[in-house]
This record gives structure tokens, C-alpha cells and sequence, in this order.
């Protein structure tokens, strides 16, 4: 496995129709009028667009995911390690991070990168060794908002460009169906479960079964999506899950402890 590769993938980390005129009768659990709601399932375009104007609206947002996996083979290929990955934007001061680790080796393995006035300095970290490199960006605030837009997508509808045709990745997938109230960080969300995953994935290569689990706020913004996958992969049994967060919207981040130590071993 190509180490590296891993540790730079972006998003691991790990998605039909307008919002329609819905009426309350006959729709189970909270906010049954809300324009995402479709019926007793979720109208995912139109839940994707008021949650990302929900992060844009705030200036930022911070995107975790965790991925749990499992084999019961050899050496899978191609394969999706156990992480963490964690992404927060900051439009207002133009500042993104990223920290992604693998938690299923040996000895750490950490990819951090940090954004900022034209700047991206990067630190890796594999057991007690650590290596720094610093790279000039060009980014505008169209850009970062533009990033973020991409990002604050990722569990609920990805945009997939394949054979010339757009399909699409996150809960356009599943068939959720309200489960009634939940919580999140204190706050009434309606939840929805689904059993009967259908999209592709590569890992595990057939899908046995799965399930998952959506949080909605009223206003529209998805506070947590778990989703699970068991099934055959490369002569092996595979299972994966993997959590999504967002959460943090219109905090600041801050600069990394490390940014100065970076900049001097980076210094011709």
C-alpha cells in the first residue's frame, strides 16, 4: 500500500428531484413540513443545498469522520484503512486545516496541512519522525468557499463523474425513512434509518449488508451520518463504518502550535 497516497486522499474519508410542496398529514416525526422532507424519506437535493448554505452562511465548518475497518484476509487491495480524519474551514479569515491519521498501524501516522494567506505548510508525522514542507497556494475567497462547498457535501451528496454521466455518492444511495426525534449536541433533530444500501463501492467489494443512520436539524443542516457495509472482498470478509460530523459552524480556527517550527525547518 502506498502509504502516502493514503495519508493525501482528501474526504475519507469517508445523495434526487427540487424540494416539492409537502404537507404534514401522513408524514411521521418532527418537521414535517420542511422543504428537505419527502414524505417519510428525504428530499436529498434539496437537503445537500440548505445545508451547505447553512456552513456558508456561518463562514465555516469542520467536517469529522472516523473509519472503522475490518478484514479477515490478507493484504486487501484495494482497501480503505481504519482513520480520523478532521477538515475545518474559516472563510473569514481565509484559513483551512486538515488533520487525517491512521489508526490501525503500528506506529502513528499523521498528515496535517494548514492554509493560510497564500500559504499551505504541511506536517508529517510517522512514529517519532517528523518532516515539514511548505508550498505557495493561490487562493482566493471564491476558492475557499468553493473548497468548502465541495467538502460540506461529503455523506450526503457527492458529485461522481463517470463514463460521461453523473452520479452520485452519500444518502442518494439509500432509501431512508424517518425514525422519529433524535438529538445532537442537545438539539431535536429528525432521524432517519435505512437497511438497503444501492450504489458502488470498492470497499467492501459486494455489499451483504449495511445500514445507516441521518440526523437533520430543523433548518436543514446534517449534524451526523453513520452508515455501515458488510460483504465479500478479495477472497476475504470486509466491514466498514464509517461516522460523519459537522459541526462547529462560524468558529475560527486557529493556527496550529506547530506553524513556526514548520516555517524554520522549511527556511533555505
Amino acid at each position: 500500500m502506498n502509504r502516502r497516497r493514503v495519508l493525501t486522499a482528501t474526504g475519507t474519508a469517508v445523495g434526487v428531484g427540487l424540494a416539492g410542496c409537502i404537507g404534514s398529514e401522513g408524514v411521521d416525526g418532527p418537521f414535517p413540513d420542511a422543504d428537505w422532507r419527502e414524505g417519510d424519506g428525504l428530499d436529498v437535493a434539496a437537503l445537500v443545498e440548505s445545508h451547505v448554505e447553512s456552513a456558508v452562511d456561518a463562514g465555516g465548518v469542520t467536517l469529522s469522520s472516523t473509519a472503522e475497518t475490518t478484514f479477515d484476509g490478507e493484504d486487501p487491495s484495494p482497501w480503505l484503512p481504519s482513520q480520523e480524519y478532521e477538515s475545518s474551514y474559516d472563510l473569514e479569515n481565509g484559513r483551512w486545516y486538515v488533520r487525517q491519521e491512521l489508526t490501525g498501524t503500528e506506529v502513528p501516522e499523521v498528515l496535517e496541512r494548514y492554509v493560510e494567506d497564500g500559504e499551505a505548510l504541511v506536517r508529517e508525522r510517522v512514529g517519532e519522525e517528523v518532516r515539514y514542507d511548505r508550498q505557495a497556494v493561490e487562493r482566493t475567497s471564491d476558492d475557499f468557499e468553493s473548497a468548502l462547498r465541495s467538502e460540506a457535501r461529503v455523506g450526503i451528496r457527492v458529485p461522481r463523474e463517470r463514463n460521461g454521466e453523473t452520479t452520485y455518492e452519500g444518502l442518494e444511495n439509500w432509501d431512508p425513512r424517518a425514525d422519529g426525534e433524535g438529538e445532537v449536541d442537545g438539539r431535536a433533530t429528525a432521524r432517519f434509518v435505512a437497511d438497503s444500501f444501492d450504489g458502488d463501492r470498492d470497499v467492501p467489494a459486494t455489499v451483504e449488508t449495511a445500514s445507516a443512520t441521518a440526523h437533520v436539524f430543523e433548518s436543514g443542516f446534517v449534524p451526523r451520518i453513520a452508515q455501515s457495509w458488510e460483504g465479500p472482498h478479495d477472497d476475504g470478509t470486509a466491514t466498514v463504518a464509517v461516522d460523519v460530523a459537522y459541526r462547529d459552524r462560524g468558529a475560527t480556527v486557529a493556527v496550529p502550535e506547530w506553524v513556526e517550527e514548520a516555517r524554520e525547518e522549511t527556511t533555505d
